[in-house]
């Protein structure tokens, strides 16, 4: 079966606009208030009941943060799986509610309204839910076409880093699954469109199409050393005694130390500055999600 970057934007489109009428008074209640807090299962493994609560606002606030890196970084970041699924569960809810009070099912107050009759003076609300609503949807489909677009460019890289024993990434981390699906397909059609045109018609040992032991690797990689611009944010959820590589400077202030291989030099990334440097010296920093790019 074939995937394209269509299909999978006509899957998102499918999962936040699909309606559960079992739910309705469940869904409506849990959105009619932003700052209302949900229970999510964090947890991977199903017998292991972890409950975290993380608020509508919290999660807008780190795809935003995932949107950036994710533009801005040359190599395909981890996939937030837990963020998504809030996300597009919370987009469904709140399709569910708009179009149950635009129909008259309910009021702006989550109540029930004997007149069915939506009055003037709710529209203006309700065109402001949907616009806020489409900002989010707008924002996730950006995102999606941007790890889509390294998906296609580093198709190989991810193939072999799939195949490497020794990777501490692994697909099913780094990508989601209908991103797999993708990626299977389009390497296997890429793949075979190469052999088709190009590399039959060429001696065998030359048709090797993972070759790196030339001057030229036949594999793109992400490019390790492209300068990007960071903001220091520091340890996730204000950890802060338990950070390890959290130092003190000659000012008393909090920081990170980082090595320029080129240089042997180490460089002091101070806690709320913002600093350019080449994306290998500071990979390891935006995974832990002690940085952030900009």
């Amino acid at each position: 079966m074939d995937i394209n970057i269509d299909d999978i934007l006509a899957e998102l489109d499918k999962e936040t606009t699909a309606v559960d009428s079992t739910n309705i008074t469940q869904g409506s209640s849990s959105t009619a208030h932003g700052d209302a807090l949900t229970i999510v299962n964090s947890s991977l493994d199903s017998s292991v009941k972890t409950h975290t609560y993380v608020s509508p606002q919290r999660d807008f606030a780190n795809l935003m943060k995932c949107w950036r890196n994710e533009r801005c970084s040359p190599e395909l970041l981890a996939y937030p799986h837990q963020l998504m699924k809030r996300l597009l569960n919370r987009i469904s809810a709140q399709s569910q509610l708009i179009e149950n009070i635009s129909m008259g099912f309910l009021d702006m107050q989550n109540a029930s309204s004997a007149n069915h009759s939506m009055p003037n003076d709710s529209k203006l609300p309700l065109l402001c839910m949907e616009t806020e609503l489409e900002r989010l949807k707008f924002v996730i489909r950006s995102y999606v076409r941007c790890r889509l677009g390294k998906i296609d460019k580093f198709s190989l890289y991810l193939r072999q880093l799939n195949e490497d024993e020794n990777s501490l990434t692994s697909l099913t981390d780094l990508l989601s699954g209908d991103e797999i699906k993708y990626h299977d397909s389009h390497s296997l059609i890429w793949l075979k469109l190469i052999n088709d045109s190009i590399l039959k018609y060429m001696p065998e040992e030359l048709q090797a199409i993972n070759d790196t032991e030339g001057s030229v690797s036949m594999i793109d990689e992400p490019d390790w050393n492209k300068f990007v611009f960071i903001h220091v944010n520091g340890p996730p959820e204000g950890h802060w005694n338990e950070d390890p590589l959290l130092q003190e400077n000659e000012f008393g202030k909090p920081c990170y130390t980082v090595t320029i291989p080129d240089l042997n030099e180490e460089v002091e990334l101070t806690i709320g500055s913002i600093y350019v440097m080449r994306y290998e010296v500071i990979r390891d920093l935006l995974r832990d999600d002690k940085i952030a790019l900009i």
